[in-house]
């Protein structure tokens, strides 16, 4: 009896088909094999994109949220109608910092989110969103006027954050209710900005104008191949 050597078998690129009664080898086509799916720099755009977009969403939330929670603990701590502007220095000296830096993290990274929609790359068609009020024109539009106000009362912050009854180069006495007022009612424009852009944008969270124009945009790596396709035939 003899024995066949025990070897591994090998993948050819030929297909056995049965052709009057006999075996014919032909070679395989391309389409029928298995074709490895490369990564194009759209597809990592488009990726990248979609990922920060969901993050985005996260931090519009979020921030609409801490704004409305920030806005009532001012409010209650200055009392009715500003009548205890002690009390608020006293208990939210300690939160001035943390609670700013995060409202200014999550406006920031809010208002990426928001111009990520827009498609800055077509200037005129940015211009036409705002015009038409395009929800992601105006969601971009109201974070960027958010993110200006909370930047110009951050002076403020810093002196509520320094608060000490002994420290009248700071804080002179009388002069808390001046001082306060036009900071609160800057907080509650931005409360009310963020608010209103996060109904805009929880409205039509799918509108996305970066995204079709990723999509739409054709790889240079590609379309060279296809031109040598098209010159070899």
């Amino acid at each position: 009896m003899f024995s066949a050597p025990h070897r591994h078998s090998q993948p050819l690129r030929k297909v056995f088909m049965e052709r009057n009664r006999r075996l014919q080898a032909e070679q395989l086509m391309d389409d029928y094999m298995d074709q490895r799916q490369f990564w194009t720099t759209r597809d990592i755009s488009v990726r990248v994109h979609s990922g920060f977009r969901v993050l985005g969403l996260f931090c519009h939330g979020f921030l609409s949220g801490f704004s409305v929670w920030n806005i009532t603990v001012m409010y209650v701590l200055a009392g009715e109608d500003m009548t205890t502007p002690t009390n608020l220095l006293q208990q939210y000296h300690t939160l001035a910092y943390p609670a700013q830096s995060l409202l200014y993290l999550l406006l920031t990274i809010s208002t990426v989110s928001a111009f990520d929609r827009v498609n800055l790359a077509k200037a005129s068609m940015v211009l036409r969103g705002f015009f038409t009020l395009d929800p992601a024109a105006v969601t971009s539009f109201l974070y960027f006027i958010a993110l200006i106000l909370s930047l110009s009362q951050q002076m403020t912050s810093d002196r509520i954050n320094l608060y000490s009854p002994a420290n009248h180069s700071l804080w002179p006495s009388g002069s808390e209710q001046q001082i306060l007022r036009p900071w609160i009612v800057v907080n509650l424009v931005v409360a009310l900005l963020v608010g209103v852009a996060w109904a805009v944008i929880s409205t039509r969270p799918d509108v996305d104008h970066t995204e079709e124009f990723l999509m739409s945009m054709e790889v240079e790596g590609n379309s060279r191949g296809d031109e040598s396709v098209d010159v070899t035939a």
